[in-house]
């Protein structure tokens, strides 16, 4: 899928990043990040648009703020599904007929519905301006009092104002990719969607270098082809982009679907801080998961430092305190003294209390801190 929008989610003191449309695995992986609930969508805001081949930059400025999560991505999903310029302009078009009707901003289930009706319209490529429309009209015999006229009277028609006069009749628009009119209703689709992410039945998804997708864990006792492939969708998304043979892509797969929540977590947790490059490097961290302690509750140094007060002062003392203090600060100072690491599920750090990371990389994290 083409990489659409990046927003920007915030939920309580939890924030994150998310490029749309997303895999129901990234967006289950968003909500744990967040601490979402199901089905709870958190602030968002469209940070930019990514692709600048399929332009819906106009979109931005048209969108209520802020937008629901899993309705922001079902619109980028069809979106991201348009190849035919026909069907880019539709859209368009449709939108900039909403927009002329007075409806601003514009509901994104209206825009769902867009999305799904580019059939609903007629399109006319390039013809941008009410001189070229009326042309185009005129030469297409759409105005029966062109028919049967020489050249020379033809050219003297006022095709500006044919043009004109048309458009405003039937309510239609130019876009960026021409001239737009509708000419069926649009279709109600967006109540029939069900966008509650569900856990799909792989645990990874990937492809070969000839463009077919293969899920994994692979069937029993069907017979496996040996080529690389690159993983594109994951229980644990740290994994996409990364590739292996496919026994050891499904070995991994296998595991992966063994674990439990919890260990599931620990896991991503783990490849976050140690940036992992290889598909046998990560079957070789998942076996290193009980040298580590996980604290999914602590989701910045700040709350590591109130949880560390809690424990070592009385519920009135920390009360007291805590206005005076840089907690941020006192945070991390707490992380470095135990080797841990913060990361975008939790802290982590190792039962021996040996360092999670190295100094250099921890640093390289505590930047990422700043920005959550």
């Amino acid at each position: 899928m083409r990489k659409l929008f990046r927003i920007y989610a915030v939920q309580c003191e939890h924030s994150a990043e998310l490029e749309l449309p997303a895999t129901d695995y990234e967006l289950l992986d968003l909500m744990e990040r967040l601490g979402l609930e199901p089905g709870q969508s958190p602030y968002l805001a469209i940070q930019e648009h990514l692709n600048p081949d399929y332009s819906y930059d106009y979109l931005l400025g048209y969108i209520p703020n802020p937008p629901n999560l899993f309705q922001l991505n079902a619109l980028a999903k069809k979106l991201s599904e348009l190849s035919r310029v026909e069907d880019m302009a539709a859209f368009e078009g449709l939108v900039g007929m909403e927009i002329k009707s007075g409806v601003l901003p514009v509901p994104v289930p209206r825009l769902i519905d867009f999305a799904h009706s580019t059939n609903c319209c007629h399109v006319a490529e390039d013809v941008d301006t009410d001189y070229k429309l009326g042309r185009f009209l005129a030469e297409n015999d759409f105005i029966p009092e062109a028919e049967g006229l020489s050249d020379a009277a033809f050219e003297l028609l006022n095709f500006a104002k044919i043009g004109r006069e048309h458009r405003e009749r039937e309510g239609s628009v130019f876009t960026g990719f021409g001239y737009v009119e509708q000419h069926d209703p649009v279709m109600e689709v967006f109540k029939t969607l069900d966008l509650t992410p569900k856990t799909p039945n792989y645990t990874i998804l990937a492809e070969t270098f000839s463009g077919s997708r293969v899920e994994f864990p692979f069937p029993a006792n069907e017979p496996m082809g040996t080529e690389p492939v690159r993983c594109v969708d994951c229980a644990a998304p740290a994994l996409i982009g990364l590739s292996g043979g496919m026994e050891a892509v499904d070995l991994l797969a296998r595991r992966l679907a063994g674990l439990e929540p919890t260990a599931l977590a620990t896991y991503k947790a783990l490849l976050e801080v140690t940036e992992c490059q290889d598909i046998q490097d990560a079957g070789q961290l998942m076996d290193t998961l009980d040298e580590y302690i996980f604290s999914p509750q602590y989701s910045s140094p700040v709350e590591v430092a109130k949880g560390e007060l809690s424990v070592v002062l009385c519920e009135e003392d920390a009360a007291t305190l805590l206005p005076h203090l840089n907690l941020y600060q006192y945070g991390q100072a707490l992380i470095q003294k135990c080797g841990g690491a913060m990361t975008p599920y939790g802290l982590l750090e190792k039962k021996d209390a040996a360092p999670v990371i190295s100094e250099q990389d921890q640093q390289k994290l505590n930047g990422m801190e700043m920005n959550w």
